[in-house]
């Protein structure tokens, strides 16, 4: 056995050294192939190069020549070139030449020389107005190839002959065709379209073609010459490997760009050869260290193995110890194997039941072990426990099992331990177990013996176990059935015993009931009742009688330094087993703090059960006050609604209207999700989703949304910027919308008519890169709130006491969702106020800055014109001023509307009139549409007036155009506002309306499965779809769709938009029966929730059942068109 495995073990050495020898000739082949084919590349790159630099010089030297002969031509005073303008072109010219050619055809040389060249192609091409370059090879006055470079000179305009630099070709291009290839240098020519070789780098002339003579001097292989000559034909470049036993290993043939001429170059096989034999070098030398390191290694296995032998040599000897130990303890091993079903006896042990085999079916073995169970309740649950399936899934959670059992062998009542501990595990499940046995009947007689002598011992001392409690006052004992006390009562005090019995002025022995009426003296009134009522010998015995062992009563009572405090008092009752007496045993305990914690417990439970109350009253008040609140934005919606029907012809009224209307809408829904979003702030689930957006747009919104509620109040609503640099910002939109119409409401709620309500917007200057601390301020003069309301302002469902008394409505809700909101932006809010005169309140937003400042250019028609801004708010004169000098603009300002007109005059007259007047609408002193009006009637028409106000100024549109305003300008003033009323006062704007964006989608061809219960919801969705191009087929509910889907070819459907609430099946169920579907579409079948179910949760849930996504109602127009664009391809 052992020459056998050495022999193996030969063969697998072998093996493995014949494996490295193979991968190394494949390795040699691989590198010496990979060592050509990058050789190939360089030589390509080379030969590339080498290309451009003989391209570029051509191109230069053609240049200089057709330059030459501008500048002749220039320079003539009469149609004549004679010899010594040659001369002197060549002599300042690095041409070796320099001809001229007449036309006749006559060339004549700077020495006088003539020749005819009426036949030469570059005296032809010449004449036809043609430059070029001409490769002479019989030249008339050069016994060498010559490179001509010629181009036609004209005199005034007219072609009067053609002017030639030449070179010597091989002096001129021996250089540039001079290359090296590591070291080596490398043969390269420049040849003609036809192969006959211009110049090459070696000198030698070659008169036949060049690849021809390569060929025939085996430089190259035919194949590679056949391929070379395809780029002489063709053009283009190409780098082609030659076979072995060539003088070169490749050829690069490339085209020129701009010329044609091809470039051939060979390198010298000498340097490829050499490269390879250096790598291949290095793979011997990495295949000897590899054979080494191998035998190495295979030294080192034969030591290792070695001596893991005698290691295990020696293990198998301790391990024979500890078997022959254990057979000393355990009397049977059986092996069982539980994925078979069989059993089999180890180290020659057999069953104590001689017809039961050594080995066999567990069912035997189990039948067997079942059997000498003496209990038959045991034997039942031993039954189960040791059943295959049982046994399997218990030591799959557990290692072993264990069992104590009372059996009977050889007829004789034993004790034995029986273990069954698993042995392998396959895929986690037990395969294999073994069984063994300890007959411990020695050990379990004496346990027994033992527990028995406890048992009668703690008889007689059960009272007192029972008695032994934490923090007795005292415990004493006396007999109930002869009422006698007959031991002392003792009670330690600060280490002192102290008798209680003298205390009370008795002696033992004496009667119990004279001892309980002794204590009677010192318990509270309120508690006699009960002290009378238990600590009695007539009641004691009932209850003992009745099976009550155990009675307890609480009183309060004096403790012996007249301290009040709270006792429970046990009566422990047992009958003597000698006497038959009752003998009690009384336990006498503090629980003053516990009684006193518990009282607190039932307070804070009253005070819980209030708050509860107070909080139900405070919903019940909330529900009843937000009809006051939904007709805020109702107002705005039905009035804007209503003037847009009075003035349908009136396009940009209309359009302006229905603006109104949206945002106003969109108000509602935030408004409507209140109470939803308190709940979410305060479970955490409200997320602020940062988009981009700008403030400008945002305020404004804001604006058209509390304009109606400030116009009914008969408020005035002041509104202004201060130095805003930065209008595109990246925040939550709508949630800065929920935080200020929260805050403007409230003041035009709580200011009394013909108050006043102030809105500033300000940017600090920060250091922070990327953002901008913006502060708004919402000031108010109306009836203020208490120092203490302050406090609690912005908990859920608070309100000023005088301001439910007042009558003003309010859902208690606003102030604490703001405050959620602001502090979830990284912000703060601030509360400054005082009864009777009123509220300011300041929220600090640091906000994200967009990349790309959308207003911040000049506008370059206004660029140094003057303007000349008018109000009476020092502020916005200044923050307006600052704007346009942005512009570009030169801003003066006044908060006079007659000194704005007077200086309007001076400046018309002085000839530096101001181009554009900006006016605030209401002032003090002159109102904007009369100072607009002075203004016109000094500079006259040309100059735009642009109003600003925070109003609408629909009603006074006609008064102001008849007094000269050009336009109007809301309030808040942003960049972005003034360089749009600039431009339009200016006439620089395109007017053309650009459609909303939701409608340029296209879905043509598109096929949707609209699913929804509501037949006007279905038609609002059904126009929408339409318009975007889809076709649409409509269900009613879920069950029509899944109908519809099964009757539907696969594919057909190329969306599913699905309402979630329906009446006979949801959304949810539909989607799942949907995707259940034994078709390959369903799988891929894009399903969007489309919802009034708006919650996180719902969201959810509906990707939870299968949707792709989820839109909720009322739709966004831009959302659900994004979302049906990322699923509808």
């Amino acid at each position: 056995m052992k020459r056998k495995k050495s022999l193996q073990d030969v063969l697998i050495v072998v093996f493995l050294l014949v494996a490295v020898v193979i991968l190394f000739c494949w390795f040699t082949t691989q590198n010496s192939v990979r060592m050509e084919e990058r050789n190939k590349n360089y030589a390509s790159d080379s030969a590339r190069q080498t290309m451009t630099r003989i391209n570029e010089e051509m191109n230069n030297g053609l240049a200089l020549i057709t330059t030459y002969a501008h500048f002749v031509g220039e320079g003539l005073s009469t149609p004549v070139i004679d010899e010594r303008l040659l001369q002197e072109i060549e002599h300042n010219a690095l041409f070796d030449a320099v001809l001229f050619t007449d036309p006749s055809g006559t060339n004549h040389t700077s020495d006088g020389r003539t020749s005819d060249a009426s036949d030469r192609d570059y005296y032809q091409n010449g004449m036809r107005g043609e430059s070029g370059i001409a490769i002479i090879l019989d030249s008339f006055f050069f016994n060498e190839t010559m490179v001509s470079f010629y181009a036609p000179v004209r005199y005034q305009g007219e072609i009067i002959g053609v002017l030639r630099g030449s070179y010597l070709a091989e002096e001129y291009l021996k250089d540039m065709l001079t290359t090296s290839y590591f070291g080596e240098a490398a043969d390269v020519y420049l040849c003609m379209s036809n192969g006959r070789a211009i110049a090459s780098s070696d000198g030698n002339i070659y008169e036949e073609d060049l690849i021809d003579t390569l060929v025939q001097n085996k430089v190259i292989d035919s194949q590679a010459a056949k391929e070379a000559k395809g780029i002489f034909a063709h053009g283009g470049e190409g780098s082609f490997i030659c076979k072995q036993g060539y003088k070169t290993d490749n050829i690069c043939a490339t085209h020129l760009l701009d010329h044609d001429f091809v470039l051939v170059q060979t390198f010298p096989k000498s340097v490829t050869q050499r490269m390879i034999r250096d790598e291949n070098i290095v793979g011997i030398q990495l295949e000897v260290m590899l054979i080494i390191l191998f035998v190495i290694y295979i030294i080192t296995l034969i030591i290792r193995a070695g001596r893991e032998k005698k290691l295990l040599e020696s293990e198998n000897r301790e391990m024979g110890y500890i078997i022959q130990g254990v057979m000393t303890l355990f009397e049977r091993f059986a092996l069982v194997d539980l994925e078979s079903g069989t059993y089999q006896y180890l180290a020659g042990t057999r069953a104590e039941d001689s017809s039961l085999a050594a080995a066999g079916q567990y069912e035997k073995l189990t039948e067997h072990l079942c059997s000498i169970v003496i209990d038959e309740e045991e034997r039942g649950e031993f039954t189960r426990m040791i059943d295959r399936e049982s046994l399997v899934q218990a030591l799959t959670e557990q290692s072993d099992v264990r069992f104590e059992r009372h059996v009977l062998r050889n007829g004789v009542p034993e004790w034995e331990h029986m273990n069954i501990i698993c042995l392998e595990r396959k895929d986690g499940t037990a395969v294999k177990a073994l069984i063994i046995r300890q007959n411990i009947t020695e050990v379990k007689e004496k346990e027994l013996k033992i527990q028995e002598q406890m048992f009668l011992a703690s008889r007689k001392e059960r009272q007192y176990q029972i008695a032994i409690m934490s923090n007795s006052i005292y415990t004493f004992e006396f007999n109930l059935s002869k009422d006698l006390l007959e031991q002392d009562i003792v009670r330690t005090v600060d280490g002192q015993q102290i008798s209680m019995l003298d205390r009370m002025g008795l002696q033992v022995p004496c009667k119990a009931s004279e001892w309980f009426a002794c204590r009677r003296k010192l318990i509270a009134e309120e508690s006699l009742e009960d002290y009378d009522t238990v600590v009695n010998a007539a009641y004691l015995k009932e209850c003992f009688a009745s099976g009550e062992a155990e009675v307890s009563v609480e009183y309060w009572g004096k403790d012996l330094d007249e301290q009040e405090i709270c006792v429970r008092q046990s009566f422990l009752m047992t009958q003597d087993d000698r006497s038959g007496d009752i003998m009690v045993m009384v336990v006498k305990k503090e629980i003053t703090e516990s009684v006193r914690k518990q009282r607190e417990q039932t307070q804070a439970l009253q005070d819980a059960l209030m708050q509860a109350q107070h909080a139900n009253r405070a919903k019940t008040t909330f529900l009843s006050n937000m009809s006051h609140d939904i007709r805020t934005p109702m107002n705005a919606i039905i009035g804007f609604a209503t003037i847009a029907v009075s003035h349908i012809d009136n396009k940009d009224q209309v359009r302006d209207c229905l603006q109104k209307v949206l945002s106003s809408s969109n108000h509602l829904l935030s408004l409507i999700n209140d109470i939803l979003d308190m709940s979410r702030i305060e479970s955490g689930k409200v997320q602020i989703k940062e988009q981009e957006c700008n403030i400008s747009e945002l305020m404004h919104n804001l604006v058209n949304i509390i304009q109606p509620q400030v116009k009914a109040k008969q408020l005035e609503l002041f509104i202004d910027t201060f130095e805003i640099v930065n209008e595109d910002v990246v925040a939550d939109a709508l949630k800065l919308n929920q935080v200020f119409i929260n805050l403007l409401s409230n003041a035009v709620k709580y200011t009394p008519a013909g108050g006043s309500i102030a809105f500033r917007i300000m940017q600090k200057t920060t250091f922070r890169h990327g953002y901008g601390d913006y502060i708004f301020i919402i000031k108010d003069n109306g009836i203020g709130m208490s120092q203490e309301f302050v406090e609690h302002i912005f908990e859920p469902f608070e309100r000023e006491s005088t301001v439910t008394q007042s009558g003003i409505q309010g859902t208690g809700l606003g102030m604490a969702i703001t405050r959620n909101i602001v502090e979830m932006m990284g912000g703060t809010i601030q509360v400054e106020s005082e009864v009777g005169r009123g509220s300011t309140f300041t929220v600090e937003i640091s906000l994200k800055l967009q990349d790309i400042e959308k207003n911040a250019a000049q506008i370059k028609e206004l660029d140094g014109l003057r303007a000349l801004v008018v109000d009476d708010d020092f502020h916005v004169c200044d923050s307006v001023s600052k704007m346009l000098k942005q512009i570009g603009m030169r801003s003066e300002w006044t908060t006079s509307g007659r000194e704005a007109a007077y200086r309007a005059q001076m400046a018309y007259e002085e000839g530096d009139a101001f181009h554009t007047y900006i006016i605030d609408w209401q002032m003090p002193e002159t109102s904007g549409v009369e100072t607009a009006r002075k203004i016109r009637s000094v500079v006259g028409n040309d100059a735009p007036i642009i109003i600003l106000t925070a109003y609408d100024w629909t009603d006074i549109e006609e008064e102001a155009k008849a007094a000269g305003v050009t336009a109007f300008c809301a309030k808040p003033l942003f960049m972005s506002d003034l360089k749009s009323a600039l431009l339009a006062a200016n006439n620089l704007v395109d007017k053309d309306e650009e459609a909303a964006a939701w409608t340029l989608a296209d879905f043509s061809g598109k096929r949707v499965l609209l699913v929804e219960d509501i037949e006007l919801n279905r038609e609002i969705a059904e126009v929408i779809l339409e318009e975007a191009g889809f076709v649409v087929e409509s269900a009613p509910d879920g069950t029509d769709a899944v109908s519809m889907v099964e009757k539907a070819e696969e594919y057909y459907y190329d969306v599913v938009l699905m309402d979630v609430q329906m009446p006979i099946m949801n959304g949810y169920e539909a989607t799942r029966t949907i995707r259940n579907m034994p078709r390959k579409d369903v799988k891929t079948l894009p399903i969007i929730a489309m919802t009034a179910n708006a919650l996180e949760e719902d969201k959810e849930a509906a990707l939870k059942n299968g949707m792709n996504a989820h839109i909720s109602k009322p739709l966004n127009m831009d959302i659900f068109i994004s979302v049906l664009k990322q699923f509808v391809k």
